[in-house]
């Protein structure tokens, strides 16, 4: 089924001159042939090929204050030897952990974070792909870092171990993933022996135990995998920044003619992995989440070659159609699915594709899958009988033509990695490279009525996923994610019906032309060639119930633009029914304008309706000329909005899923949603508002719409190609259209942030799903407010210098889990906070303890902070304020945000560079002792949120009030390690003992001797085992890496119950021993503590004309 084979390989050593650098003249050969870009694509190329056969893009941006690489190699998990099943990805983690030139494991990271960059990795089926982006003026820097990966990596012998966990706890936070799930059962049920059907992420069991069990050396198996296979052949690379193309071409020949060349490495797959014993079945798995789901999988041929004429573009854009007559608008009437998608795997399989349709069913759409099936099949073959439509195939060649001419801009790492989707593909020509989304031109009848063929009932299988079938026994069980499903034929009848040529569905039709096909490209704003930009919104009008902010289009000469409401409603948001009321109002709104409104996205138009704690938002996007008219249909329709009965059942039954699915959340996303929680006066709990759900009805809810906009007060701003004649008649329709009353105190619901008083604070919780291994703590230590612009940027400088040191030593060196990370941010535009995270299988008192002592011991760090490292910081950070925005969107948003958070502050960056000119590393220090480090903090401020896996030990409150942190940390690592048996009070005992400096005493006090004999053991594990770099915390176990932590957070914390000067303990919370006070209901706690008032205004408002 591989159609590439009939369309040769571009013939890629035409067109190429060989050319040398020109300042090192080093060898490369050079495309000097026609390539094809975009009208509006400002930056300049050149394409490129080593002498080891390494092609490269270089990408000049002028514009760019981020500079970004990216490399891919054509290895993935398809070439995972079958007993070390995840070794590519393994590799992919260790390529990160030194190099020759560069030997110290966090050396890349280090470098990219001092930088303000970025940088990842990951590993699909056939490719892996590396990145990062970084300050234009650190660039060749980091690019010789960068090179070294591919030249000469070390693998440490001392790194594997750690890595592998890093790997394992990867694996590990995938386990409730039902696409993971999903995906391996897939995997499972392909041909034997396939490369498909092997294992990508990998875990300790398929790599550690997988080569001791086969007499292997991991070490050495990793060693001879990159040396087969990471080749220059089969790897690009794209290096984008500001700097010239010679520049670029000078350090792409320099640091990455070295990769060596080992020919093509890559894998050639003939056979497809789903071979005919696995068609015509329906394979019913049980998912995680309270979801229903339906996948409906086609074997198909290979048309990468075939990008001009591509005949799944065709049948992809007419199948997941939501307009009149598709198959999604009968599904949504019947009110069996809300959603529907269909296409090809854009990944690089070579040799073998699959046609997916994938359906979000509703429950009583998966009770009706069959019928489902039905429409799918007679929606193909009325598109066999009524032929392929030349019409259909312009319509769509025109749109990808105009999407081509008028490019969006955006971020340099987005770019880079795009190119590289372009350069990887074999098939496509050099002078496509830049142009494939506008070759779309043939239309070829045949071909597409071929591949139509493949849409049969006789080529597919069907996946089915739900929490629990009800008549179905899942007794399979997948090894590595542990889903349970079940293998049965779907019966010959139904197959047979399927396939007649007169299977027909009442309502199916092709979509009518698109109305909305963009055909007004003027542009009108003035020339303004040579002119500065003007970087704020005027405001044009200012009345009781109106603000009209009106910016046109002076950066971009594009005919877009982005027209944004925000509708202040008193009663969106102000009890727990009207909050899930106002979100079922706008799920329901959006579903219902899908229909009608389908060809709008499809002609590069966008629009939302959501709600937010204290408005509804509408936004609309795209080609100018046609956005004033699609505002106006939105607002009439959600003006006018009426409740369908069916569409009113499908929704709550959707809702009521959601509210369950929320204890599927990871760890880490729960601690961040508690955290949220306590900060904000306006967020509802989530069991509070699921209570509500089942009192909402069709009347109630219709009632809520009615009377949502009545009273209002509606900020809109309107950014792009327009004038002010037409911003002000759209804002008029926009008042016609809504007819508000006057809300004079449109600020009083308001949200709001909590004013914690100082004081160290913690809130327990145990995670609501049973079957996750994972504990997490989201750490947030409050830092002044945001109105101090200078201490913001102090805390911007911070979090990158605390996220580097971070990462570095409790994800890399410690391991305590996959997802470690440190930010910066603020609750409401209010208060500035330094936030921790951790997620992995630690018990989160141990994070505690770790957290503890990396805040004592990032003081000396960042006073043994270089100058020149402070001040690449600073430099770093100057350049992204500074940074001119890429498109349309990305100003409406700024602006967005200072005018709906009513500071009105849109020269913020300029004000934040003027202070970055200005500060010192001093400053940095005294930030950190005024607000981060307990011991000097005059109102230290610190909430810890903790979510307990079930699968651990867990303190209950008696535990906390009477044991420190140090012994339930302590007592909890000994618990993980099998010593279950042994008593809270005796280790306790131990440590106090052991702290006070009574070592022999403390020996001699178990006369049992079982707990001396694994403390001992734990001491002489975590002998000499501290904490600071270069020494070898690693090796031990967690218990004796407590007990040395135990013994040092007493050293250097002490208590914190000089901090709080409240009693909270007559509300139900209570003091730890370590003077920390544990909540039990936040929501006594929020009683007791004042509320932020609203943002300030940075200017008085005068609008240009009078209401």
């Amino acid at each position: 089924m591989d159609f590439c084979k009939n369309y040769p390989l571009p013939d890629w050593t035409l067109g190429f001159e060989h050319r040398k650098t020109s300042v090192s003249q080093l060898p490369y050969e050079e495309y000097t042939g026609p390539m094809e870009k975009s009208a509006s694509d400002t930056n300049d190329y050149r394409l490129i090929r080593l002498p080891n056969n390494l092609v490269v893009m270089c990408v000049q941006d002028a514009e760019t204050e981020t500079a970004t690489a990216a490399l891919s190699v054509n290895v993935g998990s398809n070439m995972d030897p079958v007993e070390l099943q995840g070794l590519a990805h393994f590799l992919e983690h260790m390529l990160f952990m030194g190099t020759e030139k560069y030997p110290d494991e966090n050396e890349f990271t280090s470098f990219i974070s001092e930088h303000n960059g970025d940088s990842n990795a990951w590993t699909q089926f056939s490719r892996t792909t590396f990145y990062f982006g970084i300050a234009n003026d650190a660039f060749e820097e980091a690019l010789d870092r960068f090179s070294s990966f591919f030249t000469s990596p070390l693998f440490k012998q001392d790194c594997v171990d750690r890595e592998l966990c890093a790997v394992d706890s990867e694996y590990k936070g995938l386990l409730n993933s039902d696409f993971w799930r999903s995906h391996q059962i897939e995997c499972k049920l392909c041909s034997l022996g396939h490369p498909y059907s092997k294992f990508m992420p990998g875990n300790i069991e398929t790599l550690q135990q997988g080569a001791k069990d086969h007499g292997l050396d991991l070490h050495e198996e990793l060693l001879k995998f990159y040396n087969k296979y990471y080749s220059s052949d089969i790897m690009k690379l794209v290096v984008y920044g500001n700097h010239s193309l010679d520049q670029l071409a000078e350090w792409a020949a320099s640091k990455f003619s070295d990769v060596k060349s080992r020919g093509d490495s890559a894998q050639r797959i003939v056979d497809h992995p789903v071979s005919a014993e696995f068609l015509g079945k329906a394979v019913y798995y049980e998912t995680v989440d309270d979801t229903h789901t339906m996948s409906m999988d086609f074997p198909v041929p290979d048309v990468k070659a075939m990008y001009r004429s591509d005949p799944f573009v065709y049948i992809s854009h007419l199948i997941s159609h939501e307009g009149q007559g598709s198959i999604m608008a009968y599904l949504k009437q019947k009110g069996w699915a809300t959603g529907l998608s269909a296409g090809t795997n854009t990944n690089q399989n070579k040799g073998f594709n699959e046609f997916n349709i994938s359906i979000s069913a509703t429950p009583e759409g998966l009770e009706h899958y069959e019928d489902i099936m039905r429409a799918v099949f007679a929606y193909v073959r009325m598109l066999v009988s009524s032929g392929p439509q030349e019409w259909v195939h312009h319509e769509i060649s025109s749109l990808m033509k105009i999407g081509f001419d008028n490019r969006k801009k955006s971020g340099a790492v987005s770019q880079a990695l795009s190119y590289m989707n372009l350069i990887f593909n074999e098939y496509l020509a050099p002078e496509h490279v830049l142009s494939k989304s506008c070759a779309y031109e043939e239309f070829d009848f045949d071909t597409i009525l071929h591949c139509l063929s493949f849409i049969s009932p006789d080529n597919f299988r069907v996946f089915i996923g739900a929490i629990k079938h009800e008549s179905i026994d899942c007794s399979d069980i997948e090894p590595y994610f542990g889903a349970a499903y079940h293998v049965d034929s779907l019966s010959a009848d139904l197959l047979h019906e399927l396939a007649c040529d007169d299977i027909h569905v009442d309502g199916l039709s092709l979509p009518e032309r698109n109305e909305f096909m963009p055909t007004d490209f003027t542009i009108k704003s003035p020339n303004m060639l040579g002119a500065a930009a003007v970087l704020r919104p005027t405001l044009l009008r200012l009345n009781d119930n109106f603000e009209l902010w009106f910016k046109q289009d002076d950066q971009f000469s594009t005919a877009k633009g982005s027209i944004s409401l925000s509708i202040n409603v008193p009663t969106v948001n102000s009890s727990p029914q009207n909050h899930i009321m106002s979100k079922l109002y706008c799920s329901m709104l959006g579903s219902d304008l899908d229909e009608d409104l389908y060809n709008a996205t499809c002609a590069g138009l966008s629009y939302y309706v959501y709600p937010t704690n204290s408005t509804v938002e509408v936004y609309v996007a795209g080609f100018s000329s046609k956005l004033p008219e699609l505002l106006k249909t939105v607002i009439e329709r959600a003006k006018t909005f009426k409740v369908d009965s069916t569409q009113f059942s499908v929704y709550m039954a959707k809702f009521k899923q959601a509210f369950g699915n929320v204890a599927n959340s990871t760890p880490s996303g729960l601690c961040g949603t508690y955290t949220s929680y306590i900060n904000n006066s306006s967020m509802w709990h989530y069991q509070l508002v699921e209570s509500e759900l089942p009192k909402v009805t069709l009347d109630k809810l219709q009632a809520h719409v009615d009377s949502l906009f009545d009273v209002t007060f509606i900020k809109m701003c309107m950014v792009g190609n327009f004038d002010e004649e037409e911003a002000l008649k759209v804002a008029d329709n926009v008042q016609d259209i809504i007819k508000p009353t006057p809300n004079l105190g449109y600020t009083s619901n308001k949200a709001r942030t909590y004013n914690f008083e100082p004081g160290y604070y913690v809130h327990q919780l145990q995670m609501p799903n049973d079957d996750c291994v994972n504990s997490a703590i989201e750490c947030s230590i409050y830092c002044g407010l945001q109105s101090d612009k200078r201490q913001v940027v102090l805390l911007e400088i911070l979090q990158e210098v605390v996220h580097d040191s971070f990462f570095a030593q409790l994800r890399t060196k410690h391991q305590l889990g996959y997802k470690v990370s440190a930010s910066s941010s603020s609750y409401r535009g209010e208060r500035s906070v330094l936030t921790l995270r951790i997620e992995g299988e630690s018990n989160p008192m141990f994070m505690t303890l770790h957290i503890n002592r990396f805040i004592h011991e990032m003081q000396q760090r960042l006073i043994d902070m270089t100058d020149e490292q402070f001040d690449n910081r600073v430099k770093s950070l100057i350049n992204i304020y500074q940074e001119r925005m890429k498109n349309i969107d990305e100003e409406a948003d700024i602006y967005n945000g200072h005018i709906c958070s009513n500071t009105y502050n849109f020269n913020l960056c300029d004000i934040k560079v003027g202070f970055l000119q200005s500060i010192s590393k001093g400053e940095l220090l005294e930030l950190w002792n005024k607000c981060v480090n307990p011991s000097t903090a005059p109102a230290y401020t610190r909430l810890d949120v903790q979510m307990w896996s079930t699968k651990i030990w867990k303190p209950t409150v008696s535990d906390f009030k009477e044991y420190s942190a140090k012994t339930l940390a302590l007592y909890g690592c000994l618990h993980s390690e099998g010593n279950d048996a042994l008593d809270i009070g005796k280790v306790d005992e131990f440590i106090s003992m052991a702290i006070a400096g009574h070592k022999e005493q403390a020996d001699a006090s178990d006369d049992s001797g079982s707990l001396i004999a694994e403390l001992k053991k734990a001491s002489l594990s975590a002998s000499g085992a501290t904490y600071t770099a270069g020494e070898s915390a690693e090796r031990a176990t967690h218990t004796g890496t407590a007990l040395v932590l135990a013994i040092k957070d007493h050293e250097t914390f002490g208590n914190y119950a000089d901090v709080s000067h409240k009693n909270f303990s007559t509300i139900g919370m209570h003091k730890t021993p370590d003077g920390m006070w544990l909540m039990t209901d936040y929501r006594k706690f929020q009683a007791t503590q004042q509320l932020f008032g609203l943002g300030v205004s940075a200017e008085v408002l005068v609008p240009k004309y009078s209401s």
